[in-house]
């Protein structure tokens, strides 16, 4: 309940909804983007969801030199902060009342397009547009209905956001490797000194250092140069990138096989397990996945949070966006159901056949969205701008 009302109330207080244009105090003329301020807002709440993630690290000393009694009193002592903080910026912050669920009228109106435009149009743009009222009105069976053409369009955008998070699955998995995969083929590699803490929060760290950069390096000089970098194209970008780290898992693994001492056993031979016989690959190649993991996820899961709040009615903002956060225990579900296969002599195929995937989701997902970039973005759902002009 918690999580995925954050990131709405976060861009609920974004005073720019549109692009505006604005006069500088300079003279000079500039467009205040809504899209360009909520990918500044969304990168830096994601630095500090990965900069908490670190905070494993000293907890585990924490634990073992003070007691699990102090490692559990810290984080305590921090939730508790929250309600005196919620308390006091609560006449600061825009809260929008809250509405009720709109989900029943959502599905009236799946029921409306089936019967109407029928469900060989689903996959057509104008499947939604049976149950808009305006066409209800000219049918040769009209009816009433309690929404409006514009709330129409907020659901089919909610669609095309769901669509669009069906994807983040194999992007996960290319991430973090499938199930305990990752694990298994590090015990296969030399150690090399590598701290198993520096490795276990490597694509953490990854994200803290790439964060800034791309805040304020890469994302400033394509907006100067004028190139149009959506959240497809950088939702793709991850895709691509993940793939590109699953692909090195991939290689890691054959080639630990191929030079180790056990073979196509080397994670589960009882000499190499317990005798520490390991293939001569240094643990440090196993940074370049995990650096890859991490930077596919400031490009698939950043723009994420924008797509689940711009492209969702207004009471459905938190239902779309624990719908993105539903993917990662899709994710998690596939694992579980292959655990049977994630053991040695698989570990190649275990990374292959996911990378694959990846592979042929990327190109497909380009495709298939490749549209929605060209659309101007806008915090503001089609249902509240007609709400606006009515009332104007």
């Amino acid at each position: 309940m918690f999580k995925p009302n954050i990131s709405p109330t976060l861009l609920d207080q974004m005073p720019v909804t549109i692009p505006v244009a604005k006069t500088l105090a300079s003279g000079e003329k500039v467009i205040v983007d809504p899209e360009a301020t909520t990918e500044r807002v969304m990168l830096w709440f994601y630095l500090l969801i990965n900069i908490g993630g670190m905070f494993s690290t000293p907890t585990t000393y924490i634990e073992k030199y003070h007691g699990f009694w102090l490692a559990y009193f810290i984080p305590t002592i921090l939730y508790l902060g929250l309600l005196p903080m919620l308390m006091y910026l609560k006449k600061r912050l825009v809260l929008k009342p809250a509405g009720g669920s709109d989900l029943g009228k959502v599905v009236q109106i799946l029921g409306i397009c089936f019967k109407r435009g029928g469900a060989l149009k689903m996959f057509r743009g104008d499947f939604f547009a049976a149950a808009k009222p305006s066409v209800i009105a000219t049918s040769s069976n009209p009816i009433q209905v309690p929404w409006t053409d514009g709330f129409v369009e907020d659901v089919r955008h909610a669609f095309q956001a769901t669509g669009i998070f069906c994807f983040f699955p194999i992007q996960m998995i290319n991430d973090n490797g499938l199930g305990e995969a990752a694990n298994f083929l590090s015990t296969m590699l030399k150690g090399d000194g590598v701290p198993n803490d520096v490795m276990n929060n490597f694509n953490s760290l990854i994200i803290i250092i790439s964060i800034p950069i791309m805040n304020y390096g890469v994302y400033p000089w394509l907006r100067r140069k004028r190139i149009k970098f959506g959240s497809v194209a950088q939702i793709t970008t991850g895709f691509a990138i993940a793939t590109l780290g699953g692909f090195g898992y991939t290689i890691i693994n054959h080639y630990a096989y191929k030079t180790g001492p056990c073979k196509e056993y080397g994670s589960s031979m009882e000499k190499c397990v317990d005798g520490g016989l390991v293939a001569p690959i240094s643990l440090w190649w196993m940074a370049l996945p995990y650096a890859l993991g991490g930077l596919s996820e400031i490009f698939v899961n950043v723009p994420a949070f924008g797509i689940a709040y711009s492209r969702s009615p207004p009471n459905m903002r938190g239902l779309v966006s624990a719908i993105n956060l539903f993917s990662s225990a899709i994710s998690y579900a596939i694992g579980l159901m292959f655990t049977g296969v994630v053991k040695d002599p698989y570990l190649t195929w275990v990374f292959g056949v996911p990378t694959a995937i990846g592979a042929i989701s990327t190109v497909a997902f380009w495709f298939m969205y490749k549209n929605l970039d060209e659309e101007e973005f806008s915090l503001v759902s089609a249902s509240e701008l007609e709400e606006k002009e009515h009332t104007h």
